[in-house]
């Protein structure tokens, strides 16, 4: 009965706004709305639109209380993504935050590159498969010949250390 009860006091809006395929794990207030943790997703209704931030995108979380700061970046293309929440009590969250971020993220080393400068590559799990990406603090460099040869050569030497 406790857990029936437990479950009545989540917000109807934040049911709604979490797919019926995931497991809420934590959940918390904030100034614009309410935040979630599910298995699979990163849930905000503080938009017009719930917003799902898939965990196979995380780079990265940072809690300094009150706020809760989630990195997130699709793929080596993309600009990674900065969000931050000011929470009111944040129960549970933080530390599902870092639970779900450690289990996507599996490698993250940063190396300082002779022709590419500095590049952070990153390991994600996705279910059952592994995508690296690339964090670059120079576009250009990386893109240039011998750049990427640097990147190339860094990101094929990690992937033979870990075994991915």
């Amino acid at each position: 009965m406790s857990r029936l009860t437990k479950k009545l006091q989540v917000p109807v809006e934040l049911i709604a706004a979490i797919p019926k395929t995931d497991r809420l794990l934590a959940w918390a207030a904030y100034r614009d709305g309410l935040i979630a943790v599910t298995d699979n997703n990163f849930v905000d209704t503080g938009e017009l639109n719930p917003t799902l931030i898939p965990w196979s995108i995380a780079l990265q979380a940072r809690w300094e209380p009150p706020m809760l700061t989630l990195v997130t970046q699709v793929d080596s293309q993309s600009v990674a993504a900065t969000q931050t929440w000011t929470l009111i009590e944040p129960g549970k969250i933080p530390s599902a935050v870092r639970d779900r971020v450690t289990r996507t993220v599996i490698v993250d080393k940063a190396y300082n590159l002779p022709n590419a400068g500095n590049v952070r590559f990153v390991a994600r799990r996705d279910g059952k498969s592994v995508t690296w990406i690339t964090v670059v603090d120079d576009l250009g460099a990386t893109q240039s010949a011998a750049g990427a040869r640097d990147v190339a050569a860094a990101l094929s030497e990690l992937k033979s250390i870990f075994g991915i």
